[in-house]
């Protein structure tokens, strides 16, 4: 063999091993700090080098083809609790809103029912001490205008009876020289039923006339009668109470 060839064949040898990594040699993966969350598919693909000047000799280059970190963790399913537990979530929060709504409403029923009450049986009570006040409050020089002060609060049985007796029950008064004065001790509502109330209210009435050189003291117990009409809340009965 002559020195040329021998020279040839060494290049050829030199070019083979630089074609590309021996067969037994491995690629580094580096998948280190990276999670995969699902199966990677790894396509393997052998080529030839190619060149301008192909050689017969030349080995086999292995490529590996490994989809990116950024497909896969694109794949991944989306974390966070299912559908239907966002759907009963809201579901259950429009209940509670609509409950809240509703117990407010019948709340403010309930308090705005209870002050009306309230309201309406203060009047009652009112109007009742008031005709006491009035009966058990007389004087002889103003017995016509006391008078006339119980009727102003009267309706029914209680205003005939005394619109039918003013006179000769002011002419009693003034002659007798009577001076009493009424004092509610305590009242409260007994009954009641739609527009009309029954209230206890006891009284104390301190009286003198020309025949007593002392000032007496008198308690009383009466049942009054009051009823809700056209010109307001009236007292139309008055009973002794014993």
């Amino acid at each position: 063999m002559s020195e040329s060839s021998v020279v040839k064949a060494r290049a050829r040898r030199r070019a083979v091993r630089s074609a590309g990594p021996p067969p037994e040699d491995t690629l580094p993966l580096e998948t280190e700090g990276v999670e995969l969350t699902k199966a990677v598919d790894v396509t393997v693909k052998v080529t030839k080098s190619e060149s301008d000047s192909p050689s017969e000799d030349a080995e086999p280059v292995t490529t590996l083809e490994i989809p990116s970190v950024t497909d896969v963790v694109d794949d991944a399913p989306e974390s966070g609790p299912p559908r239907w537990v966002l759907i009963a979530g809201a579901a259950a929060a429009a209940v509670v809103a609509i409950a809240l709504v509703i117990g407010t409403g019948v709340f403010a029923y309930n308090l705005h029912t209870a002050s009306d009450r309230d309201a309406r049986r203060a009047d009652y009570v009112q109007t009742a001490k008031q005709a006491i006040l009035n009966l058990t409050t007389i004087k002889d020089d103003t017995a016509k205008a006391d008078i006339d002060r119980v009727l102003a609060v009267a309706s029914g049985e209680l205003k005939a009876e005394y619109s039918q007796r003013k006179d000769a029950y002011a002419s009693v008064v003034e002659q007798a020289k009577v001076k009493a004065t009424g004092e509610i001790i305590e009242s409260a509502i007994e009954s009641e039923d739609g527009d009309s109330a029954r209230v206890l209210v006891a009284a104390k009435q301190t009286l003198t006339n020309a025949g007593m050189a002392d000032p007496q003291t008198r308690y009383y117990r009466f049942r009054v009668t009051v009823t809700r009409g056209d010109n307001g809340i009236t007292a139309s009965q008055v009973e002794f109470v014993a």
